[in-house]
């Protein structure tokens, strides 16, 4: 999360020094938030199809519950390790990552479905970074990040 927020701080600081209306188009997306103004199009464009709206409300809650097992994963590494035995860790610390492998293969997997929503659609791709688990969950991050920062209190 504090990646987020440096970025948040660097943009915002940034938009200062960009006039007119490449200012305001900065600050429109700052404001709706990059990631969320591609779903809400996506969304918009895929209104009739049942089917397609339930792939991509499985992709967003696909990515919160791969950083729920990420932080029970280092939440266990962190804390449990002092409260149990050895080979009851192990066990542990062997079923939650399991749990964690799955939900990242079942993101990944969603994160696919919705690019192949997009370009259906032909809507500007939500993720358009490479087919790597790591920047996958990287993509994840910032998708449960914006989904908080732009929370309806």
């Amino acid at each position: 999360m504090p990646a987020l927020y440096c970025y948040r701080v660097v943009t915002t600081s940034f938009l200062l020094l960009i006039p007119g209306k490449g200012r305001q188009h900065l600050n429109a997306l700052l404001a709706q938030g990059a990631i969320k103004g591609k779903i809400a199009k996506l969304v918009d464009a895929v209104n009739n199809s049942a089917a397609d709206l339930q792939g991509v409300e499985d992709c967003l809650n696909d990515c919160a519950r791969y950083i729920a097992n990420v932080v029970a994963m280092e939440t266990a590494l962190t804390v449990t390790r002092n409260c149990m035995e050895n080979r009851e860790y192990r066990e542990h610390i062997a079923q939650l990552d399991s749990s964690r492998k799955r939900a990242h293969d079942a993101l990944i997997a969603s994160v696919k479905i919705l690019g192949r929503l997009c370009r259906l659609y032909r809507v500007e791709p939500i993720y358009a970074g490479p087919d790597e688990r790591i920047q996958i969950a990287e993509f994840t991050m910032q998708v449960v990040g914006e989904m908080f920062q732009e929370r309806r209190l």
